[in-house]
């Protein structure tokens, strides 16, 4: 009778180990090999997906923020476009002085004979913007040529507003006249 050779290395111990298993007990390894690797393929699984969910989620929030930078890129834009305008109209009227402005309104609207004061008054620099307060005074001027004028004044390209507006009427032979002074605040560039 011949021995057969004796196997070394660790897989002919697990299959020395697997001959002297019954085959219940056989079975029952192979169960618990199949099961371990299910919970483990699901494991992996599962956490795979998590992070996939997770890199998803965070491709999502940045398509969002993109979105968000995006339209306050736009929004920015056109206010740049805007603020530009705004300069460009500051430095067009900062060219003609204030008095010259009010006195060719005042003659469009035949009241130059009745204007009699455009006083210039403190002025305050806020950052870029000078701010300059006009005292303008017109005496004895029929009400609606006043109107026009005023309305003109307000909606002029000038960047001036009127802040305080002081009328008094007064009657000569029934007729109605107006007496106004005007309180002016007018917006020029600092520098000009």
């Amino acid at each position: 009778m011949a021995m057969l050779p004796v196997k070394d290395g660790p897989v002919a111990f697990v299959e020395r180990q697997l001959e002297m298993l019954s085959v219940r007990d056989r079975r029952l390894l192979v169960g618990l090999v199949v099961a371990v690797t299910l919970v483990f393929i699901g494991g992996y699984w599962t956490l795979l997906n998590g992070l996939l969910n997770d890199k998803a989620s965070r491709v999502r929030e940045a398509k969002s923020a993109l979105q968000v930078v995006r339209s306050l890129e736009a929004e920015y834009q056109q206010a740049a476009a805007l603020f530009r305008a705004q300069e460009a109209r500051l430095t067009e009227s900062s060219k003609r002085p204030v008095t010259a402005w009010v006195e060719e309104l005042a003659t469009r609207h035949g009241l130059q004979e009745h204007l009699k004061a455009v006083d210039a008054g403190q002025s305050e620099v806020v950052g870029d913007l000078a701010q300059t307060r006009y005292k303008v005074q017109l005496r004895r001027a029929a009400q609606e040529p006043l109107y026009r004028f005023l309305h003109e004044l307000e909606t002029s390209d000038v960047p001036a507003s009127v802040e305080e507006a002081t009328f008094k009427v007064a009657y000569v032979k029934k007729e109605k006249f107006m007496d106004l002074t005007l309180e002016l605040l007018v917006l020029s560039l600092a520098g000009g």
